[in-house]
């Protein structure tokens, strides 16, 4: 039987974290005003699109470790109330049709995420991801929730 993947909450590297400030200072962001004060976490807004950036470890089992990772994430909606299998009819589809992006579901919340181990991450590619994950939770949250009836 497999375990489950463990997300670790202690320290992740500290070149990740600079990477991030350095991001939200390049928009006007104190990054102090929009971090989580118990986690390596920040809360942004894209247009109507609330998105967040995380930094955790990440436990592979025991032959792989605890590894440094980053989440893009942008909440699309909450899910609807009924009305589930199109949804996530439509949801499989975008992923098959997207690079580097996934929409997943979390709790009660449809996501668009990126995940991405750290190590060997350079500050271009971590841009990327996050300038994605923004711009695309922007454009999928009104077209999903006018489709589905989902709300913020």
């Amino acid at each position: 039987m497999l375990e489950e993947f463990k997300r670790i909450t202690e320290a992740p590297a500290p070149g990740m974290v600079a990477f991030v400030e350095q991001l939200l200072k390049e928009w006007n962001i104190d990054p102090a005003s929009v971090k989580d004060p118990d986690k390596n976490l920040w809360y942004l807004m894209q247009g109507s699109a609330k998105f967040h950036i995380e930094l955790f470890k990440f436990n592979k089992g025991p032959s792989k470790g605890d590894v440094d990772c980053i989440e893009i994430g942008g909440t699309i909606m909450k899910l609807p109330q009924e009305n589930f299998l199109p949804l996530y009819r439509r949801l499989l589809d975008l992923n098959a049709t997207s690079v580097g992006l996934y929409f997943a579901i979390r709790k009660n919340l449809v996501l668009l995420l990126a995940t991405h181990e750290t190590t060997g991450l350079e500050y271009g590619e971590f841009k990327l991801l996050v300038d994605e994950v923004r711009y695309f939770s922007d454009h999928w949250d009104d077209i999903l929730m006018q489709e589905f009836g989902g709300t913020k």
